[in-house]
C-alpha cells in the first residue's frame, strides 16, 4: 500500500496536527533534544503484509491484509494523557472507513500501543489495517 494518500489524508483532515505529518525516518522514538518545536507530530510507514488465508482472485492477482503505522509524537502533560487522545480520535476519524484506493478495501483500525514516555514527550503507534490486491 502507497503511504503518500495517507499522508495527504492526515494533513487534510487532522486540525490539531497542523500539517506536520510526514514518512518515518526511523522506527525508534527521537530523544527530546531532536524534536524542539513543532509539536504534535506524526509520522507514516508501512507494516506487515501478511500471505496467510488469502483469497486468490485470478493467476496474478491476491487479496492480502495490509498494515501500515502511524506514530504520534505529542507534549507530554502533568495532568493527563488527553491531548494525545484527541489527536489520536481525529487520526482515526480520518483513516477508518476511509478506502484509499480501487485496490484496497476500507481501512481498519488493529491496535494502538505507547512507544516511549519523556517528561517532555508521549511517543504513541497506532496500527491500521486494509485488504489489497497485490498484482503478481
Amino acid at each position: 500500500m502507497r503511504i503518500l494518500p495517507v499522508i495527504s489524508r492526515l494533513k487534510s483532515q487532522c486540525q490539531l496536527l497542523q500539517n506536520r505529518v510526514e514518512t518515518a525516518q526511523s522506527l525508534t522514538a527521537l530523544t527530546d533534544e531532536e524534536i524542539l518545536y513543532d509539536l504534535p507530530l506524526a509520522f507514516v510507514y508501512s507494516g506487515k503484509e501478511i500471505a496467510g488465508p488469502s483469497e486468490i482472485i485470478n493467476a496474478t492477482s491476491q487479496l492480502v491484509p495490509k498494515r501500515f503505522h502511524v506514530m504520534i509524537a505529542a507534549q507530554n502533560t502533568t495532568q493527563s494523557i488527553e491531548p494525545i487522545e484527541d489527536i489520536r480520535e481525529q487520526i482515526k476519524s480520518a483513516l477508518i472507513g476511509w478506502q484509499p484506493d480501487g485496490d484496497h478495501d476500507n481501512i481498519s483500525f488493529v491496535e494502538g500501543d505507547i512507544i516511549d514516555l519523556s517528561k517532555r514527550l508521549i511517543w504513541w503507534k497506532d496500527t491500521f489495517e486494509t485488504w489489497g490486491i497485490l498484482h503478481g
